[in-house]
């Protein structure tokens, strides 16, 4: 679809092709009809040809697919053929632009279609008469999106978008979405400016299946997937990024309270499974704890390990005649120590000698 027309936008791709699906029955038909005249567009009141004065509509959209299926609906429904307006790209336009102009007097089409009431008024709301099935509600939701949604790139974070007139039709559209498997649509907008938004990727690719846009679905799905896999792969990265910090972090502070705790009178009082695993660390500072104990003779767990550090430490601080700056924590569980050069090689360390 795209792929051919590379410049084409992801968004103009997905009305084209809602604008190639095909027809159903006629009741769908007329839903989508109804979407686009209601979104499409506005009302306005002018005379006709014979004279009368009546209600008609100006309907616009920037696809030309779009508009020539409008174009046909509301001859195949109600045998009115509207003129179509043709605005080449220049100015602020950066691209052609339709026009459909339903000549008043036109209000038996548009009452059919849920526009005005039967004495000419106009309707808020979408009529429940399209919400009463899953093909009507998709089929009015297709006819939005061909002349008043958005939507983003599938390599850009999900958003769906489509402009309403009000907040009856915005509450409407919600629910015509909600059957359509986007549960997560939410209405947003005061005065005149109402849009519909719709963030989940999910719920999009739904939405997008629903209307019939097929190939516009596998390539959302595609692009989804994609960004997900990548979130994935630097949220690991980010996490080990911090765990290796705080690894580095513990393991030069357990090597320099170690170093501390030789340097005073009171290391020759250390017990045993102290000293062993205080020899394992210099020996081994970029070891985890889990590799210190197997290093040791007998083998021990972590928690065992991490306890005797512990020891360690508070043997450090208890010291009489500190040496160098202050306390170290030695219970952390690091892999490196930075600080004091590159690793040795790993050592078993058995009880002294």
């Amino acid at each position: 679809m795209a792929d051919a027309h590379p410049t084409v936008s992801f968004a103009s791709a997905v009305r084209d092709e809602l604008a190639a699906v095909p027809h159903g029955p006629a009741a769908q038909r007329v839903a989508e009809t109804s979407a686009m005249v209601r979104l499409g567009g506005g009302l306005h009141l002018s005379r006709g040809p014979d004279g009368r004065t009546g209600t008609g509509s100006t309907i616009s959209t920037t696809s030309g697919a779009a508009a020539r299926r409008l174009h046909a609906s509301l001859g195949a429904l109600f045998g009115v053929r509207p003129v179509i307006e043709v605005h080449r790209p220049g100015g602020l336009r950066a691209a052609a632009s339709y026009r459909l102009l339903l000549p008043a007097p036109s209000t038996a089409s548009l009452a059919a279609l849920g526009i005005l009431d039967p004495d000419g008024r106009p309707v808020e709301g979408i009529p429940a008469m399209f919400s009463r099935s899953g093909g009507t509600a998709a089929a009015y939701v297709r006819g939005a999106l061909m002349v008043a949604g958005s939507i983003s790139d599938p390599r850009r974070p999900a958003h769906l978008e489509v402009r309403v007139p009000g907040p009856a039709t915005a509450a409407d559209l919600v629910g015509l979405l909600a059957r359509c498997g986007a549960r997560g649509a939410a209405a947003t907008g005061r005065g005149d400016a109402w849009r519909v938004v719709l963030k989940s990727g999910a719920q999009i690719g739904a939405v997008l299946a629903a209307a019939g846009a097929h190939t516009a679905f596998l390539r959302w799905d595609d692009g989804r997937l994609r960004r997900e896999l990548r979130g994935r792969a630097n949220r690991a990265v980010n996490a080990d990024g911090a765990n290796l910090a705080s690894a580095v972090s513990a393991s030069g502070r357990q090597v320099a309270g170690i170093e501390r705790a030789l340097a005073s009178p009171s290391w020759v009082d250390v017990p045993d499974d102290l000293r062993s695993v205080a020899l394992a660390r210099l020996a081994n500072p970029e070891a985890s704890l889990a590799e210190l104990g197997a290093l040791l003779d007998p083998p021990v767990g972590k928690a065992t390990v991490h306890r005797r550090l512990a020891r360690l430490a508070r043997l450090a601080r208890e010291s009489p005649e500190p040496v160098g700056g202050d306390s170290h924590d030695l219970a952390g569980g690091g892999r490196t120590a930075t600080a004091h050069g590159p690793p040795a090689g790993v050592v078993r360390a058995g009880p002294p000698d």
